[in-house]
């Protein structure tokens, strides 16, 4: 008895060195492939030892530990795996919802404005009158025809494939608040919710990605002929694309954004398409950007911008975010001249770029899930 006592201690200790060792090999060798951390976060850095400067060493000292510990995304992956795999449930429910047939849903920012329980208020309400009434003077004044696109989520467009538990109040969401701001005061509003609906019923494939908040490059395609049907109301010239113009093709692809935070991205788990034009292509793509970048933006993430030589029509100017990487190509083909610029989630008027690009029709593109953001961003206040 006493030597089986001893054989488990020894075998005990074995393995307790066996782990702590391999810990260390694996942060000097990497002989196990790294996963790559998918949290919308910096993670802490090894902070430098100061003699003259220790107490906020070990706060500092155990919060990169806790983020860069051997094996963590290791870990944490096998974490998910099995709660995906084996009990269907949520590893992160304060990030993602598991929906029916694959569908996956993003928390932050979106499953509170589709409940409706983060109405906006009427101090929120009286900004956004007082900036737009505003942003219409200003336009007005320099002959711009200006619109206002507001892109929906994944949960207003195919709220079927929620899980049954998720329950919305029966009252306005900020969406229809945010429009019905817009429109009393005579703002063109784009309601992209009533064209993708009625499109999901008749295209032969989903309008948005399932492991990604995003539309695909389908949503993206109606919701331009949406936006350019009703800017050819003024301009009955401009040349607005059929899906006749290109040939489709429905490809798999790897998990999106959402399944990144589930480390969940293997190939062949998604559906996105192809849209190969059956024209000729005329545009020039402006480069390099004629801007001043903000340092919190990348180069290429900024300013996208083509013009078509010697072309009568006219010039067009996008502000959007990122419902609208995916879309910039078609509108390019319709204009003489399109700017498209991400102004990192402000929706502001940009009046530089208006000076720049001197456009006769200027579109916001806002995501409903970030409305918020316009709000904060009012530039009149009441």
């Amino acid at each position: 008895m006493k030597r089986r006592n001893k054989i488990s201690s020894f075998f005990s200790i074995g393995i307790f060195f066996i782990l702590l060792f391999s810990a260390f090999l694996q942060k000097q060798f990497h002989f196990l492939a790294e996963i790559p951390n998918k949290e919308n976060r910096r993670l802490s850095e090894l902070p430098a030892f100061n003699l003259n400067y220790l107490d906020p060493f070990p706060l500092a000292y155990e919060s990169y530990y806790n983020d860069q510990f051997a094996f963590r995304n290791q870990i944490i992956k096998l974490y998910a795996d099995i709660n995906l795999n084996l009990f269907k449930i949520s590893p992160f429910p304060d990030q993602v919802i598991i929906g029916k047939r694959g569908h996956l849903f993003l928390v932050p920012n979106e499953l509170a404005n589709y409940q409706r329980t983060n109405l906006l208020s009427q101090s929120d309400l009286d900004k956004l009158r007082s900036d737009f009434i505003h942003r219409k003077k200003y336009f007005e004044q320099k002959g711009i025809d200006y619109y206002v696109a507001v892109a929906p989520s994944k949960y207003t467009i195919y709220p079927e494939f929620l899980p049954g538990e998720v329950m919305k109040l029966d009252t306005v969401c900020r969406a229809d608040q945010f429009i019905g701001v817009l429109k009393s005061i005579g703002i063109q509003v784009i309601d992209l919710r009533t064209s993708l609906r009625a499109a999901k019923d008749t295209v032969p494939g989903l309008l948005f990605l399932k492991t990604d908040n995003h539309w695909n490059e389908l949503g993206a395609f109606i919701a331009y002929q949406d936006i350019m049907n009703q800017i050819s109301r003024k301009h009955p010239g401009l040349p607005v694309l059929r899906s006749r113009d290109f040939e489709i093709k429905e490809e798999t692809c790897k998990g999106g954004d959402i399944a990144s935070i589930l480390n969940w991205q293997q190939n062949d788990i998604d559906v996105h398409y192809t849209f190969t034009p059956r024209y000729t292509i005329r545009t020039t793509e402006i480069t390099p950007c004629p801007y001043p970048i903000p340092k919190d933006i990348g180069d290429g993430h900024y300013y996208s911008g083509y013009y078509i030589e010697n072309s009568t029509l006219p010039k067009f100017l996008m502000i959007h975010d990122s419902f609208g990487r995916i879309i910039l190509p078609y509108f390019r083909d319709s204009f003489s001249r399109t700017a498209f610029v991400w102004d990192h989630w402000q929706y502001k008027i940009n009046e530089n770029l208006v000076e720049g690009e001197k456009p006769a029709v200027y579109v916001i593109l806002c995501f409903e899930g970030l409305l918020n953001s316009v709000v904060n961003n009012c530039e009149i206040k009441k």
